[in-house]
């Protein structure tokens, strides 16, 4: 397959030139092509999409990434990675990429669901599985294993409180002997009306984070973390909760969704942080004129970190089918924050895989197959662009990332057929 794009080629039309044979995606992996021999090439490939679960889908995927995001080397590193983790652990991975830089690195990154079995699944891996043993001889993997371990029991607070856990591997610690992740929780939505109480997410600083990190968390952290959540704009809420395991940083990351653009620089302030140089007010009111939603990312120590994150997306999600990024990229390169390749390489990446090659996937037909409790679905698996995060911090160059996202999703139509015939 030729990984190089024609540079003229539109966004909307680069995932078409890209998508490739039946004939390539059935021989990413041998134990799939060895799996089905006796049956159709178009069976193979709706088998193929109902058995490949987790870190599997990987093997999905791999034709669609072009060499000058994920390097042969580095695929070869994540997956080597991924493959520890067997089972339904996850319907929904992803990669993050530097805009800006020559390198072909990636960071790995997959989410795991309380809903569909995803947590059982991972803490019976942990507990029962082949899980590495020298993985849980790291401190920072026993953490993590009494965290999911805590999260799987109905007894515990933690589990109607946390939604997910992302797992995020830096690149650095795919070469790694132990690799350690940074784990981000999904917490069920704190917003400022939810939270004038202390009580009310004390679940979240004092047992989860506690937790992950292997301490108490100071009072003076605490506080900040509290003040961070009751200052929030009214609309505003947590979305995740950060602990960089594998980083020298005691902060806790928060991030933010459903802030708007103007409300940023207050809430900042409201929570000590300052800019002398007005860039962020600049940065804001440029990507005003490119993106609809923005996701904000900070680090919360016993100050608010100087370094911030803006994630810049669309909404409503539209997933492969998004065509605004067009714009935005060609924004991001002429402003010094994407080289040119890297662009184009990305637009050749949205597409989706499908069981039933009679539907068209469309966001209003299908749903994210976590959502679904049982196999009565045709699968489709869809990779996007997520999103592009900025990191800016005052006096200091902006630096851009981007994520790519692979999701799992389902027909509706197929589940609600099956449900009635239930």
């Amino acid at each position: 397959m030729n990984r190089h794009l024609n540079h003229t080629i539109s966004f909307e039309n680069a995932s078409a030139a890209r998508e490739i044979g039946l004939e390539n995606i059935l021989t990413i992996n041998e134990k799939y092509q060895q799996k089905f021999p006796l049956e159709s090439i178009t069976k193979q490939k709706e088998l193929l999409l109902k058995s490949v679960y987790g870190t599997d889908l990987l093997c999905l995927v791999k034709p669609h990434i072009a060499e000058e995001l994920i390097s042969s080397q580095n695929y070869a590193e994540i997956k080597n990675l991924a493959d520890h983790f067997t089972g339904e652990v996850t319907s929904f991975l992803g990669f993050e990429s530097n805009l800006k830089n020559y390198e072909n690195h990636s960071d790995f990154l997959f989410a795991v669901s309380s809903k569909r079995g995803e947590r059982e699944t991972l803490v019976n891996l942990i507990e029962n599985g082949n899980f590495p043993e020298s993985f849980l001889k790291r401190p920072e993997w026993q953490r993590v294993a009494k965290l999911v371990s805590d999260w799987a029991n109905p007894k515990s607070i933690l589990y109607n409180k946390v939604l997910g856990l992302w797992f995020e591997f830096d690149m650095q610690q795919l070469v790694s002997e132990v690799p350690i992740p940074n784990i981000f929780i999904h917490p069920v939505p704190i917003q400022v009306f939810s939270s004038n109480k202390f009580s009310e997410h004390k679940w979240l600083t004092q047992i989860a984070l506690p937790i992950l990190t292997g301490q108490r968390l100071s009072k003076i952290i605490q506080k900040q973390i509290t003040n961070s959540i009751q200052k929030l704009p009214s609309e505003a809420s947590l979305f995740q909760v950060g602990t960089m395991l594998s980083r020298a940083t005691s902060s806790v990351r928060l991030v933010i969704k459903r802030i708007h653009q103007k409300q940023i620089i207050p809430y900042l302030n409201s929570i000590g942080w300052s800019d002398d140089t007005n860039g962020l007010s600049d940065l804001l009111d440029e990507l005003d004129k490119y993106v609809t939603r923005i996701v904000l990312h900070i680090g919360v120590g016993e100050k608010v970190d100087n370094k911030i994150g803006i994630e810049c997306s669309f909404y409503p999600d539209l997933y492969n089918q998004e065509t605004k990024w067009s714009d935005f990229f060609t924004y991001l390169t002429e402003k010094g924050l994407c080289r040119t390749e890297k662009k184009f390489a990305l637009f050749g990446f949205p597409g989706v895989e499908q069981e039933n090659m009679n539907n068209d996937f469309d966001v209003k037909s299908y749903m994210t197959a976590v959502k679904i409790p049982d196999n009565n679905f045709s699968s489709a698996l869809v990779r996007y662009i997520s999103h592009v995060k900025l990191s800016y911090e005052p006096h200091y160059p902006i630096e851009a990332k981007v994520y790519t996202g692979v999701r799992l999703f389902g027909s509706e139509n197929d589940y609600k057929t099956s449900m009635r015939k239930n």
